[in-house]
């Protein structure tokens, strides 16, 4: 058994919730038992629509600490079997405490975004374009096994699979702006670019997050022009990035699986985590970037509008993005993961006098 503790909804978005679900799905595919557990049921319908099974805790997850009684019942409750089961937790309130009072039972695994050094982990994955070893040379706990860099990126199984090849004339924009979009990114980047001469005849695809709550102004959008489309639950988020000339999107997992695809991405950034993202491809000179919505606000919005209309005359530009950013990601990670946390479950445990001890090999 898999247990794959993360959460979605309104506050945080879906992020933490697709990218475990790209490596539900993985394991799945080697034959593994997968139980999400949930500290409420935000995303317990979408997950049953996706076929994965799950818990609900009754927590805050902003309190993960106090979810631990409860857990221990569930886990009671699954009986034998748990001694080879397999914890992986993707949360930014994960603390020493919890990951310490969940290896007493089994083997805990990590997905960071922020460079923690405090948990006591047996694998820590991190595979944003910014991770390296130096992240976490300063910790003072047990060194866990790291899977960093973008070739550990957890992307949809179809990802991998897309043809893509970049054409002469750009007319499909793709804007994503993550499950709940609570300051109508979309929107705003929406309306500017159809009052824009350069950009205004463009066909827009634009993703309806599922806790949106501004998504009657994107349906008014669309009723008010033929070439707005607005898309919600979307299946086949794959073809949508496939058929479009290029993406807006902020940082996060949408931007490793453009970048597998070989879509040229225009970036930006509106929550802190997300900084160190897009300056990474920024750094690397494969993006234009648009900015940060908290200190630039409105013109970030006016940006990306200008970088659209740049990017549309220029082909040339729009192919050297594309190449390079297939060479950063290759849409095989969530497998790379899954091997490494099936191999996890066969590390033998000691509880030690002073904490908890690891024997065994991957």
């Amino acid at each position: 058994m898999i247990w794959i503790r993360a959460d979605g909804g309104r506050e945080i978005g879906m992020g933490h919730v697709m990218r475990c679900l790209a490596i539900g799905t993985a394991l799945k595919n080697r034959g593994e038992k997968i139980c999400f557990l949930l500290a409420d049921d935000s995303v317990a319908a979408f997950l049953e629509e996706k076929g994965f099974s799950y818990r609900i805790l009754s927590s805050s997850y902003r309190k993960m600490e106090e979810e631990l009684d409860r857990l221990a019942g569930i886990l009671e409750q699954e009986g034998p079997g748990t001694e080879s089961a397999v914890f992986l937790a993707d949360s930014y309130f994960v603390t020493a405490t919890y990951v310490e009072g969940v290896r007493r039972r089994m083997p805990v695994a990590f997905l960071d975004d922020m460079g923690r050094t405090d948990l006591l982990v047996d694998l820590l994955v991190n595979y944003n374009i910014f991770a390296e070893e130096s992240l976490y040379q300063k910790g003072e706990k047990l060194s866990p096994r790291l899977l960093l860099g973008t070739r550990y990126a957890p992307l949809r199984q179809e990802v991998s699979k897309v043809p893509y090849q970049v054409r002469k004339q750009a007319n499909r924009v793709l804007i994503t702006t993550g499950g709940s979009d609570r300051y109508n990114l979309a929107g705003q980047i929406l309306a500017e670019a159809l009052e824009h001469s350069e950009t205004a005849d463009i066909e827009y695809d634009v993703v309806d997050g599922a806790f949106n709550v501004h998504s009657p102004y994107l349906r008014e959008l669309e009723k008010r022009h033929d070439n707005v489309h607005i898309y919600s639950n979307v299946a086949k988020m794959a073809e949508l990035m496939r058929r479009c000339d290029m993406a807006v999107t902020a940082g996060g997992s949408t931007m490793y699986e453009l970048s597998a695809i070989g879509v040229p991405i225009i970036c930006f950034s509106f929550v802190d985590n997300q900084e160190k993202i897009v300056e990474g491809f920024k750094r690397r000179g494969i993006v234009p970037y648009g900015g940060d919505y908290l200190r630039q606000g409105r013109s970030m919005i006016s940006e990306i509008v200008n970088a659209i209309g740049v990017l549309r005359q220029d082909s040339g530009l729009r192919t050297v993005y594309s190449d390079k950013l297939r060479q950063l990601v290759d849409g095989q990670g969530a497998d790379r993961i899954a091997e490494k946390l099936t191999g996890l479950k066969h590390i033998r445990r000691m509880i030690c006098a002073d904490g908890i001890g690891m024997s065994g090999r991957m």
